[in-house]
């Protein structure tokens, strides 16, 4: 734990304080070949950072959204009486949600706009 802590509190830091930044974009052309290897390691580890965090927090594309309700059906379509709706209607599946089958019918949420 010692060594994360003086990781955290004085190498970090003093790394971070002499990486030579551009303050502008056109800077960066002017860097020459070593400043730019001084600044690999912090570029490299914040594109891994931000691609875990992307890649943990984007849903999979293959994931099926419906994982329980009418599966044995082809098609789930629900019919509501147009005379009931009025003048708008917002439909959403909410395949997720325990709740709102219990109230309202096959995960049929009705937003009247």
């Amino acid at each position: 734990m010692e060594a994360l802590s003086r990781l955290i509190t004085s190498s970090l830091p003093h790394y971070l304080e002499n990486l030579p930044v551009p303050k502008s974009i056109g800077g960066i052309f002017k860097l020459d070949h070593n400043q730019v290897l001084q600044l690999v390691p912090l570029v490299a580890t914040t594109s891994v950072v931000v691609y875990a965090l992307v890649k943990c927090f984007m849903p999979k594309k293959d994931e099926m959204v419906n994982l329980e309700k009418d599966k044995h059906k082809e098609k789930v379509a629900d019919f509501v009486e147009i005379e009931d709706i009025g003048d708008k209607a917002v439909f959403c599946r909410c395949w997720r949600s325990k709740k709102v089958g219990m109230r309202i019918s096959y995960f049929l949420c009705m937003v009247i706009a």
